[in-house]
């Protein structure tokens, strides 16, 4: 059977995050919404200020619509040219790890390591792994006193 090929995901699983950090982050996320929508609106009303708001709050409409409209379109190139820039990292990124999962795994210890954390004889290790049952005894302290190994019970 062939592997499957790794595609990276334009997003990051939430669902793997502790809730907190989600729900920090829906937070965040709700109040950069809520500040944006504020912008937008004061925006709008920069360009064209409705009659009754006259009578709400002290405000007058620009003088010439013309150098609210260069900001906007100032703003509104800048955001193009910050939306054009990722994405045309995001395609390099998919083209440069295309086909295969290229994180690296964490090396595995030695069996040397192993028995000197565990006190034990490192030539008994890959016998132990190789077992289809093992009971493993141990003294109060948690030190490893001996081990019995086997075939299936029965």
């Amino acid at each position: 059977m062939e592997p499957q090929p790794f595609v990276p995901p334009l997003i990051l699983d939430a669902a793997s995050r502790p809730v907190a950090a989600r729900r920090r982050d829906a937070l965040v996320t709700t109040v950069l919404w809520c500040c944006w929508l504020y912008l937008l609106v004061a925006a709008i009303g920069a360009v064209w200020v409705p009659p009754f708001v006259h009578h709400m709050l002290p405000v007058e409409p620009p003088e010439s619509p013309w150098s609210v409209l260069r900001i906007a379109l100032g703003c509104a190139l800048f955001a193009a040219a910050l939306v054009a820039y990722f994405l045309v990292r995001v395609i390099v990124e998919r083209r440069r790890f295309r086909g295969e999962d290229r994180r690296r795994a964490f090396p595995r210890p030695a069996d040397e390591e192993i028995a000197a954390d565990f006190g034990v004889a490192a030539h008994d290790l890959p016998l132990w792994r190789a077992a289809r049952r093992m009971v493993v005894h141990h003294d109060e302290a948690g030190r490893i006193l001996r081990v019995e190994t086997g075939g299936p019970p029965g």
